[in-house]
């Protein structure tokens, strides 16, 4: 992990030099969102600086990380304080893209969103993932969500992937939790939650691709 989250640092820190234009540095690049609730959609769409963009990423890697440190429990309960610090992390995330414009201000919380593995749909399992790569979904012409997919979603990360998921075991009942590093292909089933894509944002910033949420089922390959 902290192999990987050094490449990271370094790409963030690379696209960063890079020009972008301007001397001023006022060009900005386009991020879209939909938002699917209540039978309906909503697009949103935000215009972003380089800076923007790399804040907002970096607050993404903090998010989807969040889980790692509790990989080897042998359950995945949490006490309240554990509880309260991971929903800080999500919630500084959702502030940010709310204050750029990119959520609405009281559609969205960890809550409606499964984050925490004893909320959400039971029969759902909560999914992080991140990466430089690209994604289809079939019929969809959205690049970012909140609602439920029930057709698949297939991601292919070429390199800085992560996705960790928390799963239910009846024998003995526990939460444990699981994850792939690196480059990696998943089939995502019965997704609810938040995706986007930065594929389009250019500004010399890597097509990162977020999943946050529950899945009913998430298969792949980790190449590594």
């Amino acid at each position: 992990m902290k192999k990987l989250f050094g490449i990271l640092v370094a790409v963030l820190l690379f696209a960063s030099t890079l020009p972008i234009g301007n001397a001023d540095g006022g060009d900005k690049g386009i991020v879209k969102c939909y938002v699917i609730s209540a039978g309906k959609i909503v697009k949103r769409e935000a215009e972003l600086t380089k800076e923007e963009a790399l804040e907002l990423i970096e607050k993404i890697w903090d998010a989807v990380y969040i889980y790692k440190p509790y990989k080897d429990r042998e359950n995945m309960e949490l006490t309240p304080e554990e509880k309260s610090e991971i929903e800080s992390i999500f919630n500084d995330l959702f502030s940010e893209m709310k204050k750029l414009g990119l959520l609405p201000e009281n559609e969205v919380s960890v809550q409606s969103l499964g984050l925490l593995p004893d909320f959400g749909i039971s029969f759902l399992n909560p999914i992080l993932s991140c990466g430089v790569g690209k994604s289809f979904i079939p019929l969809y012409p959205g690049e970012a969500f909140i609602g439920v997919m029930l057709r698949p979603i297939f991601v292919q990360y070429l390199f800085l992937g992560y996705t960790g998921c928390i799963n239910a075991r009846l024998i003995p009942p526990r939460l444990e939790y699981w994850d792939w590093v690196g480059t990696q292909t998943l089939m995502i089933w019965g997704f609810v939650g938040l995706y986007i894509d930065f594929a389009s944002i250019g500004l010399g910033i890597p097509p990162m691709q977020v999943l946050m949420g529950e899945s009913f089922f998430t298969a792949g390959i980790d190449w590594l």
